[in-house]
């Protein structure tokens, strides 16, 4: 078991929650799955043209905007592969169409997770995503795991919400 993690969606933040007085425990496998989608991503210098059709900007230069945040911890430096997911990026995205953004997201999602195949706790990921049937702002997504020696996938859902669409 490890220490679980409670997301809440409209303040897009995660928490420890206390039951009994001590941590409450869950999945490991949640747990790092949780850590590694919202955990904020060192963001690339310059997007890529799949960013680029969303909306997302590079991070501004002092110069013009008095912000470089390119996000990320400060551990990663120290790392070949930073940890997190760039899905912070995605907060201002614009809603290109019906497909573009989750495209995008879809994308972010395994980039945070590639990790899972890499170290062999995972064979195989699947991120199925959509928009919400109830608010226009809101996408949701599976991430089903595939461990090599299960036979079912451990899935587990999630939902992001954008501002501004």
């Amino acid at each position: 078991m490890d220490v679980a993690i409670v997301w809440n969606v409209a303040e897009a933040r995660g928490d420890w929650p206390i039951v009994s007085g001590d941590l409450g425990l869950d999945n490991p496998l949640r747990s790092a799955v949780m850590v590694s989608l919202f955990s904020d991503r060192v963001a690339p210098e310059e997007p890529s043209a799949q960013d680029s059709a969303v909306g997302i900007k590079p991070p501004g230069n002092a110069a013009t905007s008095g912000k470089n945040d390119r996000r990320g911890w400060w551990g990663d430096v120290y790392n070949d592969f930073p940890i997190g997911s760039r899905l912070w990026q995605l907060r201002r995205a614009i809603k290109v169409g019906e497909k573009a953004v989750l495209i995008e997201l879809e994308a972010i999602v395994r980039e945070a997770l590639q990790w899972l195949i890499d170290d062999g706790i995972a064979s195989s990921i699947n991120v199925p995503t959509a928009w919400s049937v109830t608010s226009a702002s809101t996408a949701e997504f599976a991430v089903s795991i595939y461990e090599p020696s299960a036979a079912q996938p451990q899935t587990f859902l999630f939902s992001w919400a954008w501002e501004g669409l």
